[in-house]
């Protein structure tokens, strides 16, 4: 089989290919990925076809603490493969990422007088404290917002099922309508927090304020006795 288990093994990691296992086993699995060839021969993609399943390598199964689910890459700039994640490590090309930005620097910086010239805006220092980074579709055709929503929907599905179902006290953070969806879902074992989607904070330019970066603070203090550097 052209994507056999040594396929899945080198794109998403040995954990992330054991719970995911019966659906990268059926027919969906393969026509997925032949899609996903074709669609990159034929057509500008985002993110860069190595990046694609960039979420799942940066964060192993078992560091896996927080979910954050977004919609899509960008269809308008490079993303780095991570929601809400841009290719540019020192720069954002996407209005939303500048309202995360904004708002942890104001959270966490500005008030002692300080300014956070480090932030990795590819979200690559997020992912590898533990947060996967997952959009609900791992690619999409440049200037063509939604173009790839249907394909991806079962094997997102399953690695987010997986979470919720395979592990306790995950904490799940669903920014905006669509990711809320999620909400009813999420089991009791696990943690979830919502807000509004940064992107709807752009037009009309107002202050994305999201207050879920001191929760989950709070909360993984309680849990662990460390939190992440945002």
């Amino acid at each position: 089989m052209k994507y056999g288990k040594e396929f899945w093994i080198n794109e998403i990691g040995k954990d992330w290919t054991r719970e995911l296992k019966e659906t990268l086993r059926t027919p969906y699995a393969n026509k997925l990925m032949e899609f996903v060839s074709v669609e990159y021969a034929m057509h500008s993609v985002n993110p860069l076809r190595e990046d694609v399943f960039r979420a799942f390598k940066l964060c192993p199964w078992k560091d896996v603490k927080i979910v954050i689910v977004g919609i899509e890459p960008s269809h308008v700039s490079l993303s780095s493969g991570l929601a809400y994640g841009d290719k540019h490590v020192m720069q954002f090309h996407v209005a939303e990422l500048g309202k995360i930005f904004d708002c942890i620097e104001r959270e966490y910086y500005l008030n002692d007088g300080s300014v956070y010239l480090d932030f990795d805006f590819s979200l690559d220092h997020w992912a590898k404290q533990g947060v996967l980074l997952l959009n609900k579709s791992l690619t999409v055709r440049n200037g063509e917002p939604k173009s790839h929503s249907k394909p991806w929907g079962k094997f997102v599905s399953a690695a987010l099922n997986a979470v919720n179902e395979n592990t306790t006290g995950t904490i799940f953070i669903l920014w905006g309508k669509e990711a809320q969806q999620l909400k009813p879902h999420i089991s009791k074992n696990n943690y979830v927090f919502t807000f509004d989607a940064p992107g709807d904070y752009v037009y009309p330019a107002k202050d994305w304020s999201c207050p879920n970066f001191k929760e989950v603070d709070k909360l993984m203090m309680d849990l662990t006795g460390k939190t992440i550097k945002w």
